[in-house]
């Protein structure tokens, strides 16, 4: 876009607060496009990836898991952090085998999402896999959750009702639509 640059902020200084396993938090001063000097806290996460992914009887893989921050068991497609460096096609196969215990044959990109563009720089890439081979399920260590088969007529009730209410799962139902219409 021709105005995109007037719209840019300058860094002027960062201060790291807190440096954890999957997010760093720093607090940065900026000059905004007014020329006024404003605060920005900010989260760094890793990237991670995120598959829907149809079994061969065209039912959708659908996890059920706690997440904290919510206090709330959640509906979302399997997903997960990329280690580092790490190609995210190769987290998506990676995190679909050991959340699912299936292997996908074929699996295409659908594209990226930004979860919370205001505070954080996590991108979580979409994936769709298909043609599933049935090998061992091998959670994390700390990792529970529930695997569910259901067809995509399911999924969209799901999200109709508003019980799913996962981002990235969102997103990647948005992508397929949009890419398959």
């Amino acid at each position: 876009m021709k105005n995109d640059e007037l719209l840019k902020e300058k860094q002027i200084s960062s201060e790291s607060i807190y440096k954890g396993k999957i997010i760093d938090v720093y607090k940065d001063k900026v000059i905004c496009p007014n020329g006024h000097e404003s605060t920005r806290e900010l989260i760094r996460h890793c990237k991670a990836s995120c598959i829907m992914a149809f079994t061969s009887d065209n039912k959708l893989l659908i996890e059920r898991q706690y997440r904290y921050p919510y206090d709330e068991v959640i509906y979302e497609f399997p997903a997960g952090k990329c280690d580092k460096d790490e190609d995210p096609l190769v987290t998506a196969k990676r995190e679909l085998e050991e959340e699912t215990g299936y292997y996908a044959n074929n699996i295409v990109y659908l594209g990226k999402m930004y979860p919370s563009c205001a505070y954080t720089d996590e991108v979580i890439y979409l994936y769709l896999a298909t043609s599933l081979e049935k090998r061992k399920q091998h959670l994390d260590e700390n990792e529970a959750l529930n695997i569910f088969e259901m067809s995509l007529d399911e999924v969209i009730k799901l999200v109709k009702s508003g019980e799913i209410k996962d981002a990235k799962t969102l997103c990647a139902l948005t992508y397929y639509f949009t890419l398959n219409k």
